[in-house]
């Protein structure tokens, strides 16, 4: 009589550390693949910062460029007109310089 009970109770034990070592098993699975799906997740917000980070500066660049031959042009017009009114002056100073050495 006390055989079977102590046979149940046995079968019992192993049934709950066969459970314990599946339950083992399939958390370390489930764990396996969610650090495998956070290092995708990782992975994939990285190339996107990466690209935007590429798109922001590419931007960038070119309103610089953008920029710079607007300047050059104002520059240029900046220099013709000081060259215009040099130009115009030249006579002005000429007969300055004449009056002034003769007069």
């Amino acid at each position: 009589m006390v055989g079977k009970p102590i046979e149940r109770i046995k079968n019992a034990e192993e049934s709950a550390r066969n459970q314990v070592k599946e339950a083992q098993t399939e958390s370390d699975r489930a764990l396996r693949q969610t650090r495998e799906k956070a290092e995708e997740v990782i992975q994939k917000a990285k190339k996107q910062v990466a690209e935007e980070k590429a798109l922001i500066i590419k931007n960038a660049e070119e309103e610089a460029a953008r920029k710079v031959v607007l300047l050059k042009e104002e520059n240029q017009k900046a220099i013709e007109e000081i060259q215009a009114t040099a130009e115009s002056n030249k006579s002005k100073a000429a007969s300055f310089i004449t009056g002034r050495v003769i007069g």
